[in-house]
């Protein structure tokens, strides 16, 4: 995504990423609702789920999409993909620095606030956005359908 100068604006470029994700996520059956945040500007996406579509008997979920598209345009994103539902369970699916595995691309888990969360390296069949997507969601039902 380019400035008005004709440079690259990292925060439109990842305002028009999330923007399209909302759009791509509300064609989920388990999403009642999305929106991006602050209007005009989103720095994150949050839908409200039915969990029981995706396999968990919680009465609430919530999946939070975070989108950085990086300081060039070839830069590789940073983004997370964090579930979390009234039950407390959380899982999130990140690709960013972190400390607690080798490499960006981790998933990480609790069962409860109370618990510490944990890691394991993953890998992602594509960084583009919408098909990580649809990828992450398809993950998120096998989760919580093995749980």
């Amino acid at each position: 995504m380019f400035a008005f100068d004709g440079g690259y604006d990292p925060g439109q470029a990842s305002h028009t990423v999330l923007l399209e994700l909302r759009r791509t996520i509300e064609r989920h059956p388990a999403v009642q609702h999305a929106s991006g945040e602050p209007p005009g500007q989103f720095i994150r996406v949050v839908a409200t789920l039915d969990p029981a579509i995706l396999g968990s008997e919680a009465d609430e979920g919530t999946l939070t999409l975070r989108w950085y598209a990086g300081e060039t345009a070839d830069a590789d994103p940073e983004f997370a993909f964090h579930y979390s539902e009234s039950s407390n369970f959380d899982c999130g699916w990140h690709h960013e620095p972190n400390p607690h595995v080798d490499g960006w691309a981790h998933y990480q888990e609790r069962l409860s606030a109370g618990n510490e969360y944990e890691y394991e390296a993953v890998s992602f069949d594509s960084l583009q956005p919408v098909p990580l997507l649809w990828g992450i969601l398809d993950r998120l039902e096998t989760r919580l359908t093995d749980r």
